[in-house]
């Protein structure tokens, strides 16, 4: 295919960057929408609603408003749509997002109302409530507001302000004030005496409600809740890696008083506060909003989630599998015998933090090097590389200080760790290192061994009960290999060896991946089968989907998981026709990366920590490693073959870039429940017998190896046949 022509093909099945991920946040409100949700998870995922929309307003606002304000303002941009066009575009996409998820919180209030879960406003309080509202406002509300002048105030980023007006018969004009609500304080309160019913009323309503007590000498004429949001995206300059930390620090300096992007306002606010606040504030009036309801749903329904004790409400729970024969002393003994393949949530965390601290105390372990990108807030990981450098064990950590709204805690521990002795990097010059790689090297007996993890995801116990990421514990020699030549090269040693098995980026990993689709491509040419099927978080690449859509037009059949931002648009006759694409919103947040390739039979499997965006291809250090083990390999195929078939959770994009439900021609199957309940049997492949999968006859069809439960390549093409859309 020719240059020309494969931009001219490009062009037609691209959709803008933006636009997709607004889509997807679109996906997200659905679920708030769902009433096969339970109640408060509904709830909970209009808080992610809000929030995604924070951070989009935060990190990509910005540079949107001022390319359409700029020179290049008519010109298109990447999806075919001038910067004017997508700043309107991506305004009105806001703007309904905002009013469904207000339509959303109305009508999960009054479902909530029936299940006595009760968010009063304060006009329905009765003289106990109120009785109650005042001890709460004067004992644990009153001694942390901060009263500042309209004319001092500088609001700090989504934290939510009271704006009054005061007049005083003796003064001629009225002042304004504004009140910080406390962060560390509840969103809501509640205020029942009874166990059995929660009637919860928000901090803000308390403060207005109690404002008699704070002016006491004046006269309370008017008063309503804003916010603003700030711009959060900052190009950070080095040029060594000494520049790292300090250019890091400015950053922060320079978000505390970023430009107001949005200023929200209850809708009960009078014109002439709004306009004030736009003045102080310097902004447009394009910029601002008023709301329809409670501002800021995110910490809203989170609070509401985790104050209300109703588990009937909300998903079951289900333990993760614990592998106990990686839960004993010698644990890298086991590692060394066989691979395992982890999946989270379905196996638990437990034993990747198991033998952390093992590592930690093993006479025989004699370095630890690791790359961490978001830790939680009291993180074992980092208690046991403290415990390993206490140890006397050389512990080399890349700590990376640029993992945005996490540098302040990075630089945290960073300095925590460099004080018990660690070596400790910060990151490289104008570079993200976001692979997720931990090295274990032990002498036994005058022997030297390694072992090595490798995941799609952080080494966070926190979000590991909730994203869904695989992790592959192996002595492998090639890829333990790898692993120290990887931390060879991080550390600047410049003899480092090249690695062989594991793809890095910023350099081999999108060469590497065009090679891999290239290969399907003259596959099919050949008249051999071509099919790939990839699974990840996002997919805006030009070059990457050029070349899917290059090996589409070749005959390769092309199947895509993306939860989110998916710029490639399927379906397109004559571009793109052989390519479909899934995304799956559910109740575990789908986080792992993992391609598949046929290869004539002789299939690949990787899994890695890089999406097919520009950021993690060219600006960030990444890992893409093979799964050379065939059961493990097999068990990841068994994975998305099995997500593939979802009709509860998936939703299938069509060529006019819609997202749609699979009609269900068969069982509803629900991946996410069905790796709850059993993720062990679908690694195997056995008991698929109880799976809804396989009783509708449609799981595996032709192809698929009925005694192992293990499904083909051939078996995937075959029911790609069968979705309807």
């Amino acid at each position: 295919m020719g240059t020309a022509h494969k931009r001219t093909v490009t062009k037609q099945a691209t959709q803008n960057r933006e636009l997709s991920w607004l889509q997807f946040n679109r996906r997200v409100q659905y679920e708030a929408d769902n009433p096969d949700n339970p109640l408060l998870e509904r709830a909970k995922f209009l808080g992610i609603v809000s929030s995604n929309l924070d951070e989009f307003i935060q990190v990509r606002y910005e540079r949107i408003y001022d390319a359409a304000g700029g020179e290049f303002a008519n010109e298109q941009v990447y999806g075919e749509i001038t910067a004017k066009q997508l700043y309107r575009k991506v305004n009105k996409d806001i703007l309904r997002l905002y009013n469904m998820s207000y339509l959303l919180y109305e009508g999960i209030r009054s479902e909530l109302y029936m299940e006595d879960v009760q968010l009063f406003p304060v006009f329905q309080l009765d003289s106990g409530h109120m009785e109650r509202e005042k001890d709460i406002f004067m004992s644990d509300i009153h001694p942390y507001l901060k009263i500042e002048s309209i004319e001092e105030s500088q609001p700090k980023q989504k934290q939510l302000y009271l704006c009054v007006k005061l007049e005083k018969p003796s003064r001629k004009q009225a002042r304004f004030v504004t009140i910080a609500m406390p962060p560390s304080l509840p969103r809501l309160f509640n205020l029942s005496s009874r166990n059995d019913i929660s009637c919860l009323i928000r901090l803000e309503d308390v403060v207005c409600h109690c404002l008699g007590e704070l002016f006491p000498k004046e006269v309370v004429s008017h008063a309503a809740v804003f916010r603003v949001i700030r711009n959060q995206n900052f190009l950070v300059e080095e040029r060594t890696i000494e520049d790292v930390v300090p250019a890091i620090r400015d950053m922060l300096g320079k978000r505390i008083t970023g430009h107001v992007v949005r200023l929200e306002a209850e809708e009960r606010m009078s014109e002439e506060m709004l306009t004030l606040l736009m003045e102080r504030f310097d902004v447009s009036h394009e910029r601002r909003y008023r709301v329809t309801g409670p501002l800021d749903l995110n910490k809203m329904m989170m609070t509401l989630y985790a104050q209300v004790k109703r588990p009937d409400l909300k998903y079951q729970g289900v333990k993760p599998v614990l592998l106990d024969e990686l839960m004993g002393d010698d644990v890298l003994d086991v590692i060394e015998r066989k691979d395992y393949l982890l999946y989270h949530p379905y196996h638990s965390f437990e034993p990747v933090v198991h033998l952390m601290q093992c590592a930690a105390v093993d006479p025989e372990v004699r370095a630890i090097k690791q790359t961490l990108y978001r830790v939680s807030g009291n993180s074992p990981i980092i208690a046991s590389l403290v415990e390993a450098a206490q140890n006397g064990k050389r512990v080399t950590v890349l700590m990376e200080a640029h993992a945005r709204f996490d540098e302040e805690n990075n630089l945290y521990w960073g300095q925590r760790l460099q004080r018990a002795g660690c070596t400790v990097m910060y990151g490289l010059p104008n570079l993200k290192v976001h692979s997720k790689i931990t090295y274990f090297e032990r002498e036994v007996n005058g022997e030297i061994k390694r072992a090595v993890h490798l995941g799609t995801g952080n080494y966070h116990d926190g979000t590991a009960k909730l994203y869904t990421d695989f992790g592959l514990l192996t002595a492998n020699e090639q890829l333990t290999g790898d692993a120290y030549r990887f931390f060879e090269r991080l550390e600047g040693k410049a003899d480092a060896e090249p690695m062989g098995g594991i793809i890095s980026a910023p350099h081999d990993l999108q060469p590497t991946l065009q090679r891999l689709i290239e290969r399907e491509k003259q596959n099919a040419l050949a008249g051999k089968r071509g099919y790939i099927l990839a699974k990840m978080n996002g997919l805006s690449d030009r070059k990457m989907i050029e070349s899917l859509l290059d090996a589409s037009c070749a005959g390769v059949k092309i199947d895509l998981i993306v939860r989110g931002i998916c710029c490639l648009i399927p379906g397109k006759l004559g571009v793109s026709e052989n390519i479909r694409v899934y995304s799956i919103v559910g109740r575990n947040l789908e986080h792992a990366r993992a391609f598949v390739f046929a290869n004539d039979g002789e299939r690949e499997v990787y899994l890695s920590s890089a999406d097919w965006m520009p950021r993690n291809l060219y600006r960030r250090v990444e890992l893409m490693f093979p799964i050379l083990d065939e059961r493990c390999s097999q068990a990841v195929y068994n994975v998305l073959a099995l997500q593939l078939r979802d009709t509860a959770k998936c939703r299938v994009r069509r060529a006019d870039t819609s997202y749609v439900r699979k009609q269900r021609t068969r069982k509803k199957i629900n991946a996410q429940e069905e790796l709850l309940q059993d993720v062990e049997g679908i690694f195997r492949g056995d008991g698929y017998e109880r799976s809804n999968a396989l009783k509708s006859g449609c799981a595996y069809k032709s192809g698929c190896d009925y005694q192992s439960g293990n499904a083909t390549t051939a078996a995937v093409e075959d029911d790609r046949k069968a979705v309807t859309v």
